[in-house]
């Protein structure tokens, strides 16, 4: 039995910042943000801190490099009372991509995950470094404390997914360890977890993770069977800056003008949304449509296209559909969204009713016409899927 009172660190470590989140059990507790700033023509850190109370304070200090910060961390926690002798660190969390089979696992990060990061650069060119950064860091910042990667794939990695292969040759494939391993994985186990816990769940059920990254996941029995987004998060659906699936002879080219990392940052970091609409941020694109913005006009239908067609294609290879489950930013507070992707599928027996808000007490709603089949709109957590999985793998360890 996982202990619900372990102390865990969960970092999120990106190229010019770094945030640091404590949580007692399942509840965060405080959280530090270092973000750099311009100063004098130079770069520095501040750090805003966040309690459990959700006051934020922005603290009197700046630091010349997140490895400094990092160090800060430590003390900042220990001054504040949530880290000491009586309630020791237990783990620090860094999740990682699903850069071949090594990562569909969780790990206490050793030799060996290090070596297999570095072989995950090749298709992970803007995530693995900071990971690797996180990582060694937490080793040095907190000695003796476990350091687990937690797998963004492993609810997905399961034997009653039909999608992992793709159609390559087979050297290929083994050489660069390839293969449909999908992410927003902590999303999914933890929303199938409240499904099954709530006992909602159907016999064929689509969730729809739509938040900054966007993917379609379908399931049979509550195990994963489909998901959209394959050997990176690029494939499958567009998304805030990402441009999802694509012909590939797109990126050929792009690797060929740029070079491989400037190819997959533009189609990472400079696409989607934020292309087609020169914003990334679904209310103002939402805004812009109410107010005839053809470019938002474009780049909402694209949008709405393409969860609608991963929804009909999964509904299609599994046999039919009996529930959809809406999850995270987008999918939870845009009701236009919602709408509009439910608004194509009313053939298929689905059909919402607009007045539908979230109950909390009971942590989710279903947001169906009556005489409908549900949809369903649950808050995910990715954190505590993350906390509980370090807690079993821990727990596992010391048996």
């Amino acid at each position: 039995m996982t202990n619900i009172t372990k102390i865990f660190l969960v970092l999120n470590s990106g190229s010019s910042s770094e945030k640091f989140s404590l949580y007692e059990g399942e509840d965060e507790v405080c959280s530090l943000y270092f973000e750099g700033v311009e100063e004098n023509g130079k770069k520095k850190y501040i750090c805003t801190i966040t309690r459990a109370d959700g006051s934020e304070e922005l603290m009197d200090k700046k630091w010349d490099s997140l490895n400094e910060a990092f160090k800060e961390a430590k003390t900042i926690f220990e001054k504040e009372g949530f880290i000491n002798e009586a309630h020791p660190l237990d783990g620090i969390l860094v999740r990682t991509p699903a850069a071949g089979k090594y990562f569909t696992k969780h790990h206490i990060a050793d030799d060996e995950t290090f070596r297999q990061l570095e072989k995950a650069k090749l298709t992970y060119p803007l995530h693995v470094p900071n990971a690797i950064r996180g990582l060694k860091n937490a080793q040095s910042a907190f000695p003796g404390v476990p350091v687990l990667t937690l797998s963004d794939s492993e609810a997905l990695t399961r034997d009653s997914r039909r999608d992992v292969e793709y159609a390559l040759p087979k050297e290929i494939i083994e050489e660069f360890d390839l293969g449909r391993y999908g992410a927003h994985g902590s999303s999914y186990g933890y929303v199938m977890g409240k499904i099954k816990e709530l006992g909602i769940l159907e016999k064929k059920m689509i969730i729809c993770h739509l938040g900054s990254g966007c993917s379609v996941t379908g399931f049979i029995d509550g195990e994963p069977v489909y998901t959209s987004m394959g050997e990176t998060p690029l494939e499958g659906l567009m998304s805030s800056t990402r441009a999802g699936s694509i012909d590939p002879t797109i990126g050929a080219l792009l690797g060929e003008k740029f070079g491989a990392e400037e190819a997959i940052k533009i189609m990472i970091k400079d696409s989607g949304l934020l292309a087609e609409a020169g914003s990334n941020d679904m209310r103002e694109i939402i805004a812009g449509v109410e107010e005839g913005n053809e470019k938002a006009v474009m780049a909402y239908n694209m949008f709405v296209d393409g969860v609608v067609g991963k929804i009909g294609e999964f509904a299609a290879k599994m046999g039919g559909l009996d529930a959809i489950v809406f999850t995270a930013t987008i999918g939870e507070r845009s009701i236009p969204v919602r709408s509009s992707v439910i608004g194509k599928l009313e053939f298929m027996g689905f059909k919402i009713k607009n007045d539908a808000v979230l109950d909390k007490t009971k942590g989710y709603v279903n947001i169906a016409e009556e005489g409908f089949k549900p949809v369903y709109i649950i808050p995910t957590n990715e954190a505590a899927y993350m906390i509980k999985k370090a807690g079993e793998l821990l727990d596992d360890l010391a048996k």
